[in-house]
């Protein structure tokens, strides 16, 4: 087990290139190899897809399996040669998981599809768990206890209350609506810039009763903070055998929130959520605005009557089914 209070995170810690970037992961080790293993926390398929990968820097011990931790992270975006858009998480501090970060039993054993063969790891004994997974008492100054406040209610606290937590300060780099199907609700596809490299932007999927709503106040460059929690997106393919599930072909992160805020400017004394002023490619974007915002103008004023209107420039940016 980690020291008690042995996540003495420094507030600068928290940003990435100036922009707030910490993410806070609770759950059990898993697979742990070279300087990876996944963070599992609800019961798993044998081949734990649905558990979480991260990446631990230099300097960090890589914990045994099964050890309960808390791990503190930081978010990248990525972008492979297909065109698949992908959040990386890496490792800047573990610590022993607080008993309030946990994940609950309801959580842990909610039903798994049909004819998934389970992994078998179970930290429960009679609904509660075992003494030897429990985690310590919050301590004073312990960073998550500001998490509640951070999220004010919004995430889904079935796993614990801090147990998966992002907090992401960026520029929009592009959004749009990606209509409902068959097997998921709309939602705003979106990417926050962090980077000069805009490969390096980190997929964000908002989610609410009217997504499109919030598309028309999104724009370009604007900067945002966004609470959320990191899922898991599973890209399935053609079972092996009829009647069998989908094969998994591979799966991809991403930051799920209800909504983007303002973000708060930081000042000398008070980090906020960026500090300003904006990076130098932040005036590339803004160009970008403009010049979309004159063309699509130009486009409503040369339709005619009848004609149907193009969309919003905001919705068509990301026009990326990897989103």
């Amino acid at each position: 087990m980690f020291k008690s209070g042995s996540s003495r995170i420094a507030t600068a810690h928290k940003y990435v290139n100036s922009m707030l970037n910490v993410v806070y992961i609770t759950g059990f080790v898993r697979k742990p190899e070279g300087r990876t293993f996944l963070i599992q926390q609800k019961s798993e398929s044998a081949d734990l897809v649905h558990s979480i990968p991260v990446q631990v820097g230099d300097g960090i011990a890589v914990p045994r399996e099964f050890t309960p931790i808390t791990a503190t992270c930081h978010v990248y975006g990525s972008k492979s040669s297909d065109g698949l858009r992908n959040a990386e998480l890496r490792v800047i501090d573990m610590r022993t998981p607080s008993t309030r970060s946990m994940p609950l039993f309801l959580a842990w054993n909610a039903s798994m599809p049909e004819g998934i063969k389970l992994d078998g790891f179970n930290p429960f004994r009679s609904g509660a768990l075992k003494a030897e997974y429990t985690g310590q008492d919050e301590a004073p100054d312990d960073p998550l206890r500001l998490v509640l406040e951070a999220t004010r209610g919004r995430l889904d606290s079935r796993l614990g209350d801090n147990a998966n937590v992002a907090m992401l300060a960026g520029v929009v780099e592009g959004a749009a609506y990606i209509k409902p199907t068959e097997h998921q609700q709309g939602y705003i596809a979106a990417l926050i810039r962090q980077h000069r490299n805009p490969d390096q932007s980190i997929p964000v999927r908002l989610y609410s009763n009217k997504p499109q709503s919030h598309l028309s106040s999104i724009c370009i460059g604007a900067p945002v903070k966004v609470v959320g929690q990191i899922r898991v997106k599973l890209i399935h393919g053609e079972p092996i055998k009829e009647g069998e599930p989908p094969t998994i072909l591979g799966r991809q992160l991403h930051i799920r929130c209800g909504e983007f805020s303002v973000a708060l400017r930081g000042t000398e004394e008070y980090h906020g959520d960026i500090r300003f002023p904006l990076p130098e490619w932040w005036h590339e974007m803004a160009q970008r605005r403009r010049d979309e915002s004159q063309a699509y103008k130009a486009a409503q004023t040369d339709a005619r009557p009848g004609q149907e209107k193009g969309e919003p420039v905001a919705s068509a940016i990301v026009a990326d089914p990897s989103l």
